[in-house]
């Protein structure tokens, strides 16, 4: 398997990351990560999906206290891992649900010719 740690960090990355503390008990939250870089919420997520394809361990929590934080245990990867697995297995079945249906109709007025290729 790759070392995605060796994967170079834009400037900004690396200011996102730094921003992101240690460990579940202190995360921040994408509003204060977003103010503490000068960006938005949505570039936030967009920024901390990179830097796991990068390779960095950075986790979220959902629970009482949202935010992200740089993952410092064992525990805290195999809680992130079925979260995202949840996550995957959530968006395949609105996937293929929304196949199902779309293949048990007529194509959808107006855009018949979208559709000619399936």
């Amino acid at each position: 398997m790759a070392n995605n740690m060796n994967k170079q960090l834009t400037k900004f990355e690396k200011q996102v990351f730094e921003c992101i503390p240690a460990g579940k008990e202190h995360p921040i939250s994408q509003q204060d990560l977003a103010t503490a870089t000068s960006t938005t919420r949505r570039n936030i997520t967009s920024t901390v999906r990179k830097l796991r394809l990068k390779g960095r361990l950075v986790g979220s929590s959902r629970s009482s206290i949202n935010g992200y934080y740089k993952i410092k245990t064992t525990e805290e990867f195999f809680e992130n891992i079925g979260m995202l697995t949840s996550q995957r297995d959530t968006l395949s079945k609105t996937i293929t649900a929304m196949i199902e249906t779309f293949n048990d109709k007529e194509p959808l007025i107006g855009q018949q010719t979208l559709f000619n290729d399936f």
